[in-house]
């Protein structure tokens, strides 16, 4: 019987990604975080994944996804102080491997939506081979891609946009689209509030031109 990573991959070259000509108020998305024991690509490791889903701008709260897991690389302290995971609270939770096979299965076919997503992604891919596999770029958007667009399209013919130090991280994003915000990190609530931030972006859209998840994924790719 084929693995849940093989059956991925197969929906994937058979073709079977939502419609580029999908309308984004009927786009249906899961919005993935997670917490790491650093920023170093080849030392850190996920210790937690939290992912929401979405129909359109409506967040389904009852249609979420949390899981500790058994990092590979140690904690360090300055980590711990932001996410307040400890080596305790992971000591007997599954490694990656088996994690991700579950987040793709709550993910099927959706289109993933995350913050400075390429860091998520090449997180999960880099220790979990199933999602490596699945290509998961091929139909996910950033928030912070879509951000930055929006805001070129509103200051080009006022000589351009500079993005000020610090405003694109979630917190400051979010605090300026009037998100509440408190507490420390966690992967749920950060996506969360990701899914927040999209909701408002995706009511913006429309009037700048951007209707369809093709118009999407082409302004949002990580």
């Amino acid at each position: 019987m084929a693995t849940l990573a093989e059956r991925f991959r197969g929906f994937l070259k058979a073709g079977a990604v939502v419609d580029p000509g999908l309308p984004i108020e009927k786009i249906p998305f899961v919005v993935i975080d997670t917490e790491l024991t650093g920023l170093d690509m080849k030392r850190d490791s996920v210790i937690s994944v939290g992912a929401i889903k979405m129909a359109g701008t409506r967040i389904e709260l009852g249609r979420s996804f949390y899981r500790l897991v058994s990092p590979r690389a140690d904690f360090k302290r300055e980590g711990i102080m932001v996410h307040g995971i400890t080596p305790d609270d992971v000591a007997a939770k599954p490694s990656l491997d088996i994690v991700a096979d579950e987040l793709l299965a709550f993910c099927g076919d959706r289109i993933l939506v995350g913050h400075f997503f390429s860091l998520d992604l090449g997180f999960l891919g880099r220790e979990a081979p199933a999602v490596k596999a699945a290509d998961l770029h091929r139909r996910a958007v950033d928030t912070v891609r879509i951000h930055s667009w929006v805001e070129q399209q509103r200051h080009r013919h006022a000589g351009g946009y500079t993005v000020p130090e610090g405003a694109l991280n979630l917190v400051a994003l979010a605090l300026s689209h009037g998100i509440r915000v408190s507490g420390a990190h966690n992967a749920l609530t950060d996506a969360f509030i990701t899914a927040q931030l999209l909701q408002r972006q995706l009511r913006a859209l429309p009037a700048l031109g951007v209707r369809t998840l093709g118009d999407l994924l082409r302004i949002g790719k990580p």
